[in-house]
């Protein structure tokens, strides 16, 4: 008998974004969410963890301009792409629920936004969505790094699904959506990276 917090989880399937997501009474409570990343090692001395948020970082940075000023939503304990900026020139400012809660960060305007492997984590992705386009201000970046999935046949054999926090899985086509939905242009790159533009006018 499976045991643990994946015993008999579901995954719905949502056929006009494509978004594939764990209904809310298999999610972790808070403690438990938490105490999974508390053993993640984000090292900000790791070249390996540094080439891998450059898959963001660096299409990102070619599209900034001077001193543009953002935010690393869900920056983790040890906001590694947020000093990748700063060393770059970029002001970057952080928040994280668990460990840089600071509210007041999502009261201000950024040039850029960006969320390496967060989405996944959001049990209302549409909400979060929504806030950080309210951070933006007119032609400002957000960029979005997360596996995404492409055939229901690969999706039951993907490993990534195993993640008992990992609870919201998107597909080309959700960030399609979203980018038609919400008026943005949308940029997607090979390996988990999506960049969409706010319009000029907001």
């Amino acid at each position: 008998m499976q045991r643990g917090p994946l015993a008999g989880r579901e995954y719905w399937h949502c056929p006009n974004c494509q978004l594939i997501h764990v209904p809310q009474r298999f999610l972790l409570n808070t403690a438990a969410e938490k105490a999974v990343y508390d053993l993640h090692e984000n090292n900000p001395d790791d070249l390996g963890y540094k080439t891998f948020l450059s898959r963001l970082f660096t299409p990102l940075t070619a599209q900034l301009p001077v001193a543009s000023q953002g935010l690393d939503f869900g920056c983790g304990p040890t906001p590694v792409l947020a000093d990748m900026f700063r060393n770059a020139g970029f002001g970057c400012a952080t928040f994280d629920i668990f460990y840089d809660n600071q509210p007041a960060t999502l009261q201000q305007q950024y040039d850029f936004i960006v969320s390496t492997e967060v989405v996944e984590h959001l049990a209302a992705p549409a909400k979060v969505f929504q806030q950080l386009l309210a951070c933006l201000k007119p032609n400002a970046l957000l960029g979005i790094m997360t596996q995404r999935w492409d055939t229901f046949e690969r999706f039951k054999q993907w490993t990534y699904r195993n993640d008992p926090t990992h609870i919201c899985f998107f597909h080309e086509q959700t960030f399609q959506w979203l980018a038609q939905k919400f008026g943005l242009q949308l940029t997607i790159y090979p390996r988990d990276v999506v960049i969409f533009q706010q319009s000029s006018s907001g």
